[in-house]
């Protein structure tokens, strides 16, 4: 596929996802039906590249969470973690997201690149909770 689409991939799909929301919501009163078809239709659209979007999602987090990010604030990237979160409800391929999440934490953490201890700590209590452990 094309690299240059792959690296706004995530950042497509926050909008994209935004965009149908605010239809969802304004269009539709977030009526039970069209959210249980756009959720279904999302999560299919998501995982048609099987393990790509679990590694750039992956990606596009160390990215943000890198210490060169310096100038967003804790309440921006917060932000961006949680709608991020959202699109890893749908993927698929969780155990290719942490390998690759797990690979670039310890870099951060080692290389002392990491843009926010709370946020990485906040990252990590989200990801558990949403995956149980």
């Amino acid at each position: 596929m094309d690299e240059e689409k792959d690296k706004d991939m995530v950042s497509s799909l926050l909008e994209f996802k935004a965009s149908l929301d605010s239809i969802l919501e304004e269009s539709f009163s977030k009526n039970e039906a069209f959210c249980n078809t756009i959720k279904d239709s999302f999560e299919h659209l998501i995982n048609l590249r099987q393990n790509r979007p679990a590694e750039l999602i992956a990606k596009f987090l160390d990215e943000k969470l890198r210490d060169g990010n310096k100038g967003t604030s804790e309440e921006e990237l917060e932000g961006t973690l949680d709608k991020v979160l959202v699109l890893f409800k749908f993927i698929q391929g969780k155990d290719v997201f942490e390998a690759f999440y797990k690979k670039d934490l310890a870099k951060r953490l080692l290389l002392g690149k990491s843009a926010s201890i709370d946020a990485e700590k906040s990252m990590i209590s989200k990801l558990k909770t949403e995956c149980g452990s």
